[in-house]
């Protein structure tokens, strides 16, 4: 049973009141230069800051928010709904040889969240920002603990009035509470409060009539249909207690719910030709809500300094019901003058929702050991019970009833304490999504699939703060897309080879780097590749990705320093039908921070540019779908930290 708005905003009142009454340290340092704690260059996020080749949504030409692959603290969570910035101390995407420390962990990589623990004392930090656009926003974060630090909590609370590269105005607030309670050095205990209040009108994709882009789109313009909307609330909340029985033995429970409830989302979809001009479709929407519920109980028990053995049980139920939009033919469109005004059509009708019901239990053991110092090995098997029933309206339940071994084994050869060897593989249930707003079963959950990964890779420590880490990896894994009636189900079997080079650390002159580089082969392979209908690789998937980020502290001005960002992406295919790809593009972003005190306060004022150079072309996405890449961007900031 779903909770209505009108309970949603009692509960959200009453949460931010207490989390504001009980007060705080930063969460999510928003004054924290992320490069510098980036440990590779795959993806680390703190506050509004992120850097890396991948990010929470995709890992190596894979979607994590449909395969799952999300810990909270160590902790087993599915993910309907985000968590937000403030209530977290950082997000980092864990694969290679970073994710080697993760206990049954999955294809593609792992997305970790982290939670803040309250010091004792008291801090606070805000942030006044002007934002990309001409927004604006107000962050606070901060904590609060008893001397002793058993018992505190952490918080924050983001206003955002941001404006889009599109110039669509966005209004998301962020609510984040974090009680911890510490009684001793065993017992340790952390709650979940956040909340993700979103509007601003509705979105809009580009679809290609024909074989040639469309020219460039200019701004601003309204490209949604005037009268759309988008407003959802995103809850999560949780409990998570972690317990060292013994110097050898550690327990942890957990018990984490997110939710997502989307009042409405409507969707605009324009169909252009080479010279700009076709046809724009809007899709009125009516209500949806998904749910999702995880437990996980786990030990881990050294049987000596070398050798440990560990497992888990868990249990999820997600839970999402989903109605159909009403769909509104706006006519001719031409994109140089917008989409036409065209009056709000009337609010659709209630329909029986389809009801999308899954339940999973899991339970596993694995065992790790180090021989002669040098290699150590682990590896885990999981037996999983996975049972979907999708239920429309009018229809019987169709069920799909799944119970897999699954395994993890990964081992690694350290010659020397700067060289490192691994090698890993891991099996996994994941579930393969829903189909996207173009599709003509828009919405419709996929069933689940078996992921397999392989991956060998060496870690080197160049010099005492800089690391290199290369790998090579194989994942497979039946795959999704739109067939040629547009209806979006699997239809084949991905099979994603690459390369991953990362450095980061920082010189002895005061640089500090991280730089990556993916190479990725997305192949593709299904009866429609082998007939020579479609191309065999994954659409919105670039075959190149770098980055080089370098920060230097200037040695006579050690308050200031300057940042630098180059990103590049190779062109990516948008239709497989017609061999269509959007071009290849680099984009350059600049910034300084400068660190100073106001009174016995610390204060750092950032800036930043983005796509400095203002580089403009479309971009396709694994939807098929076209977007542009986001315009020259200013941003400023002053953040202030008050507390002992």
């Amino acid at each position: 049973m779903y909770v209505n708005d009108r309970q949603r905003r009692r509960v959200l009142k009453s949460a931010v009141v207490s989390g504001i009454l009980f007060t705080t340290e930063a969460l999510a340092q928003s004054s924290t230069n992320v490069a510098t704690v980036a440990l590779d260059a795959f993806g680390e996020k703190v506050g509004s800051e992120q850097i890396g080749l991948y990010n929470e949504q995709q890992v190596r030409g894979f979607s994590l928010q449909e395969s799952g692959n999300y810990r909270l603290n160590g902790a087993y969570f599915i993910r309907s709904a985000n968590i937000v910035d403030p209530a977290l101390s950082g997000v980092t995407i864990r694969v290679g040889v970073n994710a080697l420390g993760v206990d049954f962990p999955a294809p593609s990589g792992v997305v970790e969240y982290r939670l803040p623990t309250a010091a004792p004392g008291r801090r606070e930090e805000i942030e006044f920002a002007l934002r990309d656009y001409g927004g604006q926003a107000i962050l606070t974060r901060g904590s609060a603990a008893t001397a002793d630090g058993k018992i505190g909590a952490s918080y924050g609370v983001n206003i955002l009035n941001d404006t889009g590269s599109d110039s669509v105005k966005r209004r998301p607030r962020h609510f984040g509470l974090v009680p911890t309670w510490q009684p001793n050095e065993k017992l340790q205990v952390h709650g979940l409060f956040s909340a993700d209040r979103f509007v601003k009108p509705g979105d809009y994709a580009v679809n290609v009539s024909g074989t040639v882009l469309p020219p460039p789109q200019p701004h601003p313009n309204n490209y949604h249909a005037d009268w759309s909307k988008s407003e959802q609330w995103q809850l999560a909340g949780g409990l998570i207690a972690r317990y060292a029985a013994t110097d050898r033995l550690v327990v942890q429970s957990s018990f984490v719910v997110t939710d997502l409830d989307r009042e409405r989302g409507d969707f605009t979809l324009l169909t252009l030709g080479a010279d700009g001009t076709g046809t724009a479709t809007a899709v009125r929407s009516r209500t949806s809500q998904a749910r999702s519920s995880a437990a996980e109980a786990k030990a881990s028990y050294y049987i000596t300094n070398s050798q440990r053995v560990f497992g888990t049980l868990r249990w999820r139920q997600s839970r999402s019901q989903g109605r159909p939009g009403v769909s509104t033919a706006l006519g001719a469109v031409d994109q140089a003058m917008g989409t036409p005004v065209t009056p709000e059509p009337p609010e659709p009708p209630e329909v029986i929702p389809t009801v999308d019901l899954t339940r999973q239990v899991m339970g596993g053991i694995g065992y790790e050991t180090t021989i002669a110092k040098t290699f150590w090995v682990r590896g885990g098997i999981l037996r999983t019970h996975y049972k979907k029933q999708v239920t429309p309206p009018g229809v019987a339940p169709r069920t799909n009833t799944e119970s897999p071994w699954l395994y993890d084994f990964a081992t690694s050869y350290s010659p020397t304490s700067t060289l490192t060897f691994f090698a890993t593989t891991v099996r996994g249930l994941e579930e393969s999504g829903t189909a996207p707003n173009n599709a003509a079963n828009r919405n419709e959950v996929l069933p689940a699939v078996m992921a397999t990964q392989y991956e060998l890779g060496v870690r080197y420590r160049i010099v005492s703060q800089v690391t290199f880490i290369g790998s090579l990896f194989q994942i497979t894994k039946p795959t999704p897309g739109l067939d040629a009636l547009n209806v979006y189900s699997l239809i084949g079997e991905a099979r994603h080879r690459g390369i991953e080079l990362s450095l980061t650390g920082r010189t002895d002159n005061g640089f500090n780097v991280v730089g990556g580089l993916a190479l990725l082969d997305p192949d593709r392979k299904s009866p429609l590749v082998d007939s020579g209908e479609l191309i065999g690789r994954a659409a919105g998937i670039p075959s190149i990705t770098g980055l080089i980020n370098l920060t230097y502290q200037l040695p006579i001005l050690k308050q200031l320093s300057i940042d630098s960002q180059l990103n590049y992406t190779s062109k990516r295919l948008l239709n497989p039908r017609t061999g269509l790809y959007t071009p290849e593009y680099a984009t350059l972003d600049i910034g300084a921070r400068y660190n100073f005190k106001i009174g016995e306060n610390a204060a750092v004022i950032r800036v930043r540019v983005g796509n400095v150079f203002n580089k403009d072309t479309w971009i396709a996405s694994r939807s098929e779908t076209l977007s542009r890449v986001q315009r020259r961007a200013f941003r400023l900031s002053l953040i202030t930290n008050f507390g002992n």
